[in-house]
């Protein structure tokens, strides 16, 4: 049966595609339109710019061409160029030919320049993956679309197939189920990458089986977050509060700008850059079920859908129940032959190449393997508190008023309270109206502010207590013994330095004086 085909890709691929293709069919007779050194031993070839020639050619090929003549538009682009009317007569010809053994074959650097009309009458073949999203290969024109749409493989006839995450006002992206959905998804969201800038689309990834699915994208720019089944629930709630932050953060920032919708905002001059943020979660319902409180994130998420620029993409075994939404269907498309070595190979040819994708998230106090100093922070303060819902670290300035006069630093030994003491006294500097104890068995000023260390809340004096300007909780010998919360007290690092803030009820870590 004779195919009408284009093949679309760099000059040099398309080159060698062709050499492959025509060797395999050598009673073909090659009668080239085109420019330079023939692809393989033609029979006849005419430069674009030979329009007498070229249209000679074509009107022998209207006319009736004998069966194993093969039309070649070498470059359609450049061939176009020089003869507007070329894709009604290569219609023609390409409708009409196959009936009689005649083929035609069309190579093009991009599918955007092959006329719609014409593909009608054309299979595609991408060289690689690369040419199904019209990238070079040494990647200097990536970054060009703002659409928040890619090509995730080709249909029957080679053409390609695209997930458009703009579309869907619910938020809901699609969804891919089934046991090879790996390659699948990875070629979707690896071709928004390569097409999409950071400053315009950032991925957050949550792989709750631990599959590994989503692992090869975390050296790309674009990935804000990553999270697997196997990270403690400690982690997840922080994210489910980090999530609901960056829904209110991005609410604020489009009613500060007056706009109501996340494409007003990005059409508006002079606002805070907003990337879209695609959040990726393979096994929902695994997280739901672990997590039943991250169902209530993720329907927030999803009612706020485009409006807020976030969208979501679900894949696993089955759609969880506990989600109230019709998911769109996946896309039928083949992925590109070479996705496998993209998947390894494109986000570290990404890394680097722009600012990277905004955190919803900083990691937690004691994780940033910082030595706090008091000349790091500015005048008054003595630590830093984190708040996660506003994604961003406060500084920790303990204020005494008439109402709330005094302080205590409780901890077990060893968790720095002595130390904190030393800190404050230093940040207060004149301590003529305040009485610091390392301890809580010395006499009491009551005409000062007094601030005392202790092992347990029960050695705290209940004056004290009761008019608590600043505290730290640090790590307790018993956790459910807290006045902040026990599952919070529980994880405290037991560490010098790290603990509760009081009133902030927030995790703080306190300068070395």
């Amino acid at each position: 049966m004779i195919r009408n085909f284009a093949v679309v890709g760099p000059g040099q691929a398309t080159r060698e595609r062709l050499t492959a293709a025509l060797a395999a069919a050598p009673d073909m007779a090659v009668y080239r339109i085109g420019r330079g050194a023939d692809p393989l031993p033609v029979s006849a070839t005419f430069d674009p710019s030979d329009q007498a020639g070229c249209r000679s050619l074509l009107d022998w090929f209207e006319r009736g061409a004998p069966s194993g003549a093969v039309l070649l538009l070498d470059d359609w682009g450049l061939c176009f160029e020089q003869d507007p009317e070329l894709d009604q007569v290569v219609e023609w010809i390409a409708a009409f030919g196959p009936a009689r053994g005649v083929q035609v074959v069309v190579t093009a650097r991009k599918w955007s320049e092959l006329p719609v009309r014409l593909r009608r009458h054309l299979d595609g073949e991408a060289t690689d993956f690369l040419a199904l999203h019209g990238i070079e290969a040494d990647l200097s024109d990536k970054y060009q679309r703002h659409d928040l749409k890619a090509a995730v493989g080709v249909d029957e006839r080679g053409w390609p197939v695209y997930l458009d995450i703009s579309v869907d006002g619910n938020g809901l992206t699609g969804a891919y189920y089934g046991p090879q959905r790996g390659q699948k998804l990875l070629s979707a969201l690896l071709g928004l990458m390569i097409t999409h800038s950071p400053q315009d689309l950032n991925l957050g990834l949550i792989d709750m089986k631990n599959s590994r699915v989503f692992d090869s994208l975390n050296p790309a720019p674009h990935v804000s977050f990553a999270l697997k089944g196997e990270d403690q629930d400690e982690l997840f709630e922080r994210f489910q509060v980090g999530l609901e932050g960056e829904l209110n953060r991005r609410q604020e920032l489009m009613h500060k700008a007056g706009c109501r919708n996340f494409t007003d905002y990005g059409a508006q001059a002079g606002v805070e850059p907003l990337a879209s943020l695609l959040i990726c979660v393979d096994s929902a319902e695994v997280l739901i079920e672990r997590l039943p409180r991250f169902a209530d994130t993720l329907k927030a998420l999803t009612s706020a859908g485009r409006i807020r620029g976030i969208h979501l993409l679900y894949s696993g075994d089955a759609f969880p129940q506990q989600l109230p939404y019709n998911v769109p269907e996946w896309p039928f498309a083949t992925p590109p032959h070479d996705i496998e070595e993209w998947i390894e190979a494109l986000p570290w040819a990404l890394a680097g190449s722009a600012p990277p994708a905004r955190p919803v998230v900083l990691p937690a106090l004691h994780q940033n393997y910082v030595e706090l100093k008091l000349d790091m922070l500015p005048p008054g303060a003595i630590g830093v508190v984190d708040e996660p819902y506003l994604q961003r670290r406060d500084v920790l300035v303990p204020t005494f008023t008439d109402q709330l006069r005094h302080g205590a630093i409780v901890g077990k030994p060893g968790t720095g309270k002595s130390t904190t003491l030393r800190t404050l006294a230093t940040v207060l500097g004149d301590l003529t109206e305040y009485q610091l104890l390392d301890g809580p068995g010395e006499p009491l000023d009551p005409e000062r502010h007094i601030v005392v260390t202790a092992r347990s809340w029960d050695q705290v004096p209940p004056f004290i207590r009761n008019s608590l300007a600043f505290a730290v909780e640090f790590r307790l010998d018993d956790p459910a013994t807290s006045l902040v919360d026990a599952r919070q007290a529980a994880r405290v690092p037991d560490q010098p330095g790290y603990g509760l803030s009081v009133p902030h009820r927030l995790h703080a870590q306190i300068a070395l004086p």
